[in-house]
């Protein structure tokens, strides 16, 4: 049995699924200025890590605000009541400490979501 608490599995219900995508990008000539320009500093290559689900999604109306502080949706129907609002937002601040960027996408409500970061490589 799986770890409920988890944000991806908390917001999938049983029997959906979470896919975990790792990928690196080495920096080569064809591609040294959008490495460079993305993480701000001379990297080497680009770490990216996806988590999709096929989970409750976000509404279009509710996802700028993703990130903030003590931000939930439908607290008690889709957390269980449970949670403080601030996994996303903290994480997203540790990974602009490390000169990466933190995003999502999700077609709406009861469509899933995918969430991402990207960090350096030095």
């Amino acid at each position: 049995e799986m770890d409920r608490s988890r944000p991806q599995l908390k917001f999938t219900a049983a029997g959906g699924s979470v896919d975990v995508k790792i990928s690196c990008e080495l920096m080569s000539s064809t591609n040294a200025n959008n490495i460079v320009s993305r993480a701000g500093v001379d990297a080497v290559g680009l770490l990216r890590v996806e988590v999709t689900d096929s989970g409750a999604g976000i509404a279009p109306e509710d996802q700028h605000k993703v990130f903030g502080e003590f931000t939930q949706f439908d607290r008690n129907r889709l957390q269980g009541g449970g949670g403080s609002g601030l996994g996303l937002w903290i994480s997203r601040r540790i990974i602009h400490l490390h000169k990466g960027s933190m995003g999502f996408t999700s077609a709406g409500h009861g469509k899933g979501a995918t969430f991402f970061f990207e960090l350096p490589l030095y």
